[in-house]
């Protein structure tokens, strides 16, 4: 199978604006061998379920509630594959965006998530344009990515190789530990006293296996006779009803949206905040793998390093987008994320005390750092290109990964030697801690101790501070609500007007102002999106041809690591993450086979 479109190693020029000009070489981007192997059949993962649009613009149902999953729109299966690197989701004028580091690789989660995904691959059939609905696609991209029916995605189990239950019982584990194509499964039987250890083999280009069981509750019990994994080969040409599914990465930010909105209605605006529209979301690589690490990259630090020097620095696709952008916040998700904009950066971010080298407690050290509204982090840069100038300003924050929920409940957070010696002074405020039923231990603290506030955080921060206040002193030096933190930094934006909201007139709504500069993503020569651009922005005037090219390839310059950031095989251990995107609730919130479901 060749790559469609045929990828190439340098980036092309199009003689288009910068918005416009990466997604005609974000999506044929094939720098990295890793990712892109001559051969495609040597590629390390899939091949994937993929879907097309039957139109360039199609009518894209909006999800109403809230709801886990809903059908989003009626597709056409193509041939399985890779999927294409990615550009930025949302409006390319958002004034706040979020940077991660990579694009997550759903399908290779094992259980019926894993086998029920699947991802765009956009073909010129019947007259369409692939390079306009990838671009329609990534800028009405939300909180869901998508994925079949797993019914629908049942009736291509190829038939050799099934692994069929000879009894009955559940899923134990399933674990994938690098990119590797074989992996093992665990059963347990009913009536056996230990697991069961099943071979899943694989090769590099043929279907893979896939679970049709979770390794969890509910989904987790099969029968005898149940197929528990097979090959899965969805064929092209078939015409498939396309869910969206909500991602927790990407739900993580909402509440934020959320505060900040009833802080704007309470301002007199009748705000009404969305991810896509007043939040971009964008990573640091472009390319999607199951997890962050030399495991699932390669097996070396080298073959990161390259991958991370390739995209981040070579092509600069992120930084360049930041640029067109020009948020006025820009929230790094997670210690890795924060590591490798250092790396790549680092020269251009502006804070007063340094931020640390090395966080204590990774990215909750860094929010504090970074959300204190006292002394505002900024990435800052200036220039004259060819007599045009050009400057950013923009409201640095590091937040914890948002693959987690357990890091946005509030909590106290203290180091194993703190908690020792505070349980020692303080028995019974830490005996309250440890007991009472409205706080929860930390799940993804280590090697911090962390306690989380479920329920009436109010009474239990006020009854910690009647009771024992000397012990309270100390708790709150380490207590995190990272939500309203962020709020609040967003809040201080507001007050010094940096971050402002235009109210309603003239025909349009009221949203939050734009970005600064013209933007024609929406509406150019390319291809016009129904929806047009209500901000005005493709009748700015037109930046000088090249110019943020320039101006990126300069931030690229200037911005390397400062002096004792370490060398780029040092830095890079210090960006490994295994945040996994896909996981939005427990499992019990999904049941793939009942279609879509409300919360």
């Amino acid at each position: 199978m060749t790559y469609d479109p045929p990828r190439r190693s340098t980036s092309a020029a199009t003689g288009d604006p910068l918005e416009i000009d990466l997604v005609l070489n974000v999506r044929c981007c094939g720098t990295c061998k890793f990712f892109w192997p001559s051969d495609s059949s040597r590629q390390p993962y899939g091949p994937y379920p993929t879907y097309d649009f039957s139109s360039n613009t199609p009518t894209l149902a909006e999800p109403v509630n809230d709801p886990v999953s809903f059908p989003w729109v009626t597709g056409k299966t193509r041939p399985p594959g890779f999927p294409d690197a990615e550009v930025m989701d949302g409006c390319r004028k958002a004034p706040i965006m979020t940077i991660g580091i990579n694009p997550n690789l759903t399908a290779f989660l094992p259980g019926q998530t894993g086998a029920s995904w699947c991802y765009p691959s956009f073909s010129s059939e019947d007259s369409t344009d692939p390079w306009a609905k990838y671009a329609y696609y990534y800028r009405y991209r939300s909180v869901y990515q998508e994925r079949f029916d797993l019914e629908f995605a049942k009736q291509f189990m190829a038939p050799h190789g099934r692994i069929v239950a000879p009894k009955s019982g559940r899923m134990v584990s399933a674990q994938i530990p690098s990119d590797a194509p074989s992996y093992k499964i665990a059963v347990r039987y009913d009536g056996d006293a230990a697991d069961t250890s099943i071979d899943l083999p694989g090769k590099l280009g043929e279907p893979r296996y896939v679970l049709l069981f979770n390794t969890s509750p509910p989904n987790d019990r099969f029968k005898s006779g149940d197929v528990i994994a097979a090959r899965l080969d969805v064929p092209a040409g078939r015409s498939a009803q396309v869910f969206g599914q909500q991602i927790g990465y990407y739900e993580r930010i909402v509440p934020l949206l959320q505060g900040f909105e009833a802080f704007l209605k309470e301002k007199g605006h009748s705000a009404q905040l969305r991810v896509g529209e007043d939040v971009g979301q964008l990573d640091m690589v472009a390319c999607a793998s199951p997890h962050w690490g030399p495991e699932w990259l390669g097996g070396s630090n080298d073959s990161v390093g390259s991958i991370i020097n390739n995209c981040v620095k070579g092509n600069g696709w992120a930084v360049k987008q930041l640029l067109q952008t020009q948020p006025a916040v820009l929230i790094l998700v997670g210690e890795a994320s924060f590591d490798m904009f250092r790396y790549a950066f680092g020269a251009l971010i502006k804070s007063n005390p340094v931020l640390p080298n090395r966080a204590e407690d990774g990215a909750f050290t860094l929010l504090r750092a970074t959300a204190d509204i006292a002394h505002p982090c900024m990435f800052e840069f200036q220039g004259t290109f060819g007599g045009h100038p050009y400057s950013i300003a923009t409201r640095l924050i590091v937040a914890p990964h948002f693959s987690y929920g357990s890091n946005y409940v509030p909590q106290f957070r203290l180091s194993p030697a703190d908690w020792q010696a505070f349980e020692k002074k303080f028995a019974a405020c830490s005996h309250f801690l440890k007991s009472d039923p409205r706080i929860v231990p930390g799940t993804h603290s280590p090697p911090f101790v962390a306690f989380e506030i479920h329920k009436d955080l109010s009474h239990v921060l006020a009854q910690i501070k009647r009771t024992w206040p000397d012990a309270a002193a100390i708790l709150m030096r380490g207590y995190y609500d990272a939500t309203a933190m962020m709020q609040a930094v967003l809040e201080d934006l507001y007050a010094n007007k940096q971050l402002s909201y235009v109210p309603a007139g003239a025909g349009k709504t009221g949203h939050l102002a734009r970005g600064g500069g013209p933007c024609a993503f929406c509406d150019n020569k390319r291809w016009k999106f129904p929806q047009g651009c209500p901000y005005g922005k493709p009748q700015e005037t037109p930046l000088p041809a090249g110019l943020l090219e320039q101006v990126a390839a300069e931030v690229v310059r200037a911005g390397s690591a400062p002096a004792g950031h370490g060398k780029a095989r040092q830095a890079t251990s210090r960006m490994f993450d295994d945040g996994f995107e896909a996981r939005r609730a427990p499992p019990s919130a999904l049941d793939l086979n009942q279609g879509p479901i409300s919360k």
